[in-house]
């Protein structure tokens, strides 16, 4: 597998090198690179690599222990969203005459790593409002245990927290005959994103449904107009 690199803010006097070993460069090249990023107070980071603190580390964010600690915490799917915006590989064959220069390697990188943070944000928000497979089994009246076959099945939606499963309150549904909005399992496999862009959009008012949330609609009508419109989000994503 290549390794990822990104270019990172570095005090100039931090200690450490400005080049990861694993990083193939020569000598002499090698001494006037690390020379460069160190005048430029800048760092070339293995992101996969666990780098300790360090006390001299300025604090423009993003700092390179935080880089490193969210994407080693990242998921898969995380990462192969990551890796082509930081690894420049899209070419786009846009005329730079007309519509400028591309953003460098280093522009591009903090946009994703931002992208990535917001996205974590966005988790811990919703783990935030969600609540524990504890209280969804005394809410739906079933063992705790029935909880973890329904999110297993993905008839329930979670997020795991360390061990503990969060279930967002929006599915929750005291009009239902199940007390949870239907076919979620569908539902889930054919939204174009995880639990955490899913719950966003189901709370988020939407035209189609005549400015009523998809959560709304479904507990409405019933849910195959939000997975069509599901449908078509991933279809028009790829």
């Amino acid at each position: 597998m290549t390794e990822l690199y990104v270019v990172v803010p570095a005090a100039p006097d931090e200690a450490c090198g400005r080049i990861p070993d694993s990083l193939t460069v020569n000598d002499p090249e090698r001494a006037l690179l690390e020379r460069a990023l160190r005048e430029a107070g800048l760092a070339i980071l293995a992101v996969d690599s666990h780098i300790p603190p360090s006390a001299s580390v300025d604090d423009r964010p993003p700092s390179r222990e935080v880089i490193t600690a969210v994407v080693n915490a990242a998921t898969e799917d995380e990462l192969n969203r990551l890796w082509p915006a930081v690894a420049d590989l899209n070419d786009d064959d846009l005329d730079s005459t007309f519509w400028g220069l591309a953003p460098d390697s280093a522009t591009v990188a903090h946009a994703a790593f931002s992208d990535l943070q917001d996205q974590f944000a966005g988790r811990r928000v919703l783990s935030d409002a969600s609540i524990s497979r504890e209280e969804a089994a005394r809410l739906l009246d079933v063992a705790p245990q029935t909880i973890t076959a329904k999110l297993g099945a993905h008839k329930l939606v979670g997020i795991k927290v360390g061990r503990e499963w969060r279930l967002p309150l929006w599915q929750f549904d005291p009009d239902s005959p199940s007390c949870v909005l239907p076919e979620l399992d569908v539902l889930q496999s054919v939204f174009p994103g995880g639990v955490v862009s899913l719950s966003v959009w189901m709370q988020r008012e939407q035209p189609e449904f005549g400015g009523r949330r998809p959560r709304d609609e479904m507990a409405l009508c019933g849910a195959a107009a939000v997975i069509a419109f599901a449908q078509s989000l991933t279809a028009a994503a790829r």
